[in-house]
C-alpha cells in the first residue's frame, strides 16, 4: 500500500467551487491521501463547509494570506509527498495515481503536474469543452490510454495542481509570501527546485480540469488590476532571481532550439557543431526522444553505425511508439548484423498493436541503408 499523499487546498471564498472540488476528490481518488483544507480568511461559508468534511484536517486563517501564505499553512500540517490543488479544480478518476506514478518513475523528479484545459504554458490542452463530470472522466481516461506514464521535462510547472516530493519539500522549504495575493510564487518555487538539481516534469497522461482564476475574479482582480498584479510580481521575481533562459523556458522548447541549431550546422557541413548542438539538446531535455534519433541519423551519415544504433535504441526507450526510431534501428541493425538484438529490444518496448510516434514536423526521415 503506497504512503498517503497530503492534498493541500487553500481557499478564499468561492464556496460552490470548493464543494465541487472536495466532492470530486472524495469520489475519484483511489490513491491513499490526507486532505488538508485551508480556510484563507473566507467570509461566505467556506470555513463551515471545510469543517463539515469528514476526516479532513482544517486550518483557519482570520485573513487572506494569499496563495503562498495559505499553502504554507497547509504544508506545515503535511506529511510525505504534498499535492497542492486550487479550489476551482475537478479531479477525474485515477488522477492522483497517475501523478504519483509519474513522480515515482525517477527519484530525481522533484515535482510534477498534469495537463489541463485552463493553465498557462505547455501543460495546456487548448479548445476543450465539457458539459459534466462524466465527460471529464472519459477524456482523462482516453488521455491516460494514449500517453500512459510518459513524462516530459519542463522548466516551469503551474501551482494549480502540483505534486511535490517529500524530500524536495524538505530541501526547498516554504513558498515565498512576498508575492502577496498570488502569481509567480510557483515560478519561484520551481526555480528553487531546479537549482537544487531536481527534475520538473509534466505527466502527459494525467489530466485535471481547471475552471481558472475563480478566486481572483471573486476579488475583482480583472483587466487593469490583474495586469498590474502580474506586472508587479513578475518584476519582483526578476529582481530576486537572475534566471538563465533555460530556467524560464520549458526544457523541451529549449531543446528544440538546440535541435534546430544542429540541423543548420548539419546543412552547413559543420559536423562537430551539429554534434555539440545535439548533445546540448539531449542535456537540456534528456527524456525527449527526437534528439537521440536525429543524432543517430547524423552519426549514420558519418559512417559511425555502431554509435548510431545506440542512439536509436535510446530514442525508443524514451518513446517506444516512435516509428522513425524503430525503422532507423532496424536499418542499423541489418547493417551491423544485430537483428536479434534489435528484435529483442522491440519486443520488450513496443506495445501490442504498435502506435504512432509523437508528431513533429522536424523529425528526420528514416534511414535507407
Amino acid at each position: 500500500m503506497p504512503e498517503p499523499i497530503s492534498i493541500v487546498i487553500p481557499a478564499f471564498n468561492q464556496l460552490e467551487y470548493c464543494r465541487q472540488c472536495v466532492h470530486a476528490i472524495i469520489e475519484n481518488t483511489g490513491h491513499p491521501y490526507r486532505l488538508i483544507l485551508v480556510n484563507n480568511g473566507s467570509t461566505d461559508g467556506v470555513g463551515e463547509f471545510f469543517d463539515s468534511v469528514a476526516g479532513a484536517d482544517v486550518v483557519h486563517s482570520d485573513e487572506n494570506l494569499g496563495f503562498a501564505g495559505g499553502v504554507n499553512l497547509g504544508m506545515a500540517r503535511a506529511e510525505g509527498h504534498v499535492l497542492l490543488l486550487n479550489s476551482d479544480t475537478l479531479t477525474p478518476r485515477g488522477w492522483l495515481t497517475r501523478l504519483a506514478s509519474a513522480l515515482e518513475s525517477d527519484g530525481a523528479i522533484g515535482m510534477c503536474g498534469p495537463m489541463s484545459n485552463s493553465v498557462s504554458g505547455s501543460q495546456l490542452i487548448p479548445d476543450l469543452s465539457f458539459e459534466h463530470m462524466d465527460e471529464i472522466n472519459g477524456y482523462a481516461a482516453s488521455l491516460a490510454a494514449e500517453h500512459g506514464g510518459r513524462v516530459r521535462d519542463v522548466a516551469r510547472l503551474v501551482g494549480f495542481c502540483l505534486l511535490i516530493r517529500d524530500r524536495c519539500v524538505s530541501e526547498v522549504g516554504r513558498f515565498d509570501e512576498d508575492y502577496g495575493i498570488g502569481n509567480f510564487e510557483d515560478d519561484d518555487y520551481c526555480l528553487r527546485a531546479l537549482r537544487r538539481g531536481y527534475r520538473l516534469c509534466v505527466a502527459e497522461g494525467a489530466f485535471v480540469f481547471h475552471y481558472g482564476n475563480r478566486t481572483f475574479l471573486g476579488m475583482g482582480l480583472v483587466d487593469d488590476a490583474w495586469r498590474e498584479l502580474i506586472g508587479t510580481n513578475e518584476a519582483r521575481f526578476q529582481e530576486k532571481w537572475d534566471a538563465r533562459p533555460e530556467e524560464r523556458i520549458d526544457a523541451v522548447q529549449a531543446s528544440r532550439q538546440w535541435n534546430r541549431g544542429a540541423r543548420e550546422a548539419r546543412q552547413a557541413g559543420d559536423f562537430a557543431e551539429a554534434v555539440r548542438c545535439y548533445t546540448e539538446a539531449i542535456r537540456t531535455a534528456p527524456a525527449y526522444d527526437l534528439n537521440y534519433n536525429d543524432l543517430g541519423v547524423l552519426l549514420w551519415e558519418q559512417g559511425d553505425c555502431a554509435r548510431a544504433y545506440e542512439q536509436f535504441s535510446r530514442a525508443l526507450r524514451r518513446n517506444p511508439a516512435s516509428e522513425d526510431a524503430r525503422e532507423n534501428l532496424l536499418g542499423a541493425a541489418a547493417a551491423l548484423g544485430r537483428e536479434d538484438d534489435a528484435r529483442t529490444l522491440l519486443d520488450a518496448l513496443i506495445p501490442p498493436g504498435g502506435g504512432k510516434g509523437r508528431p513533429d514536423g522536424n523529425r528526420d526521415s528514416a534511414l535507407h541503408p
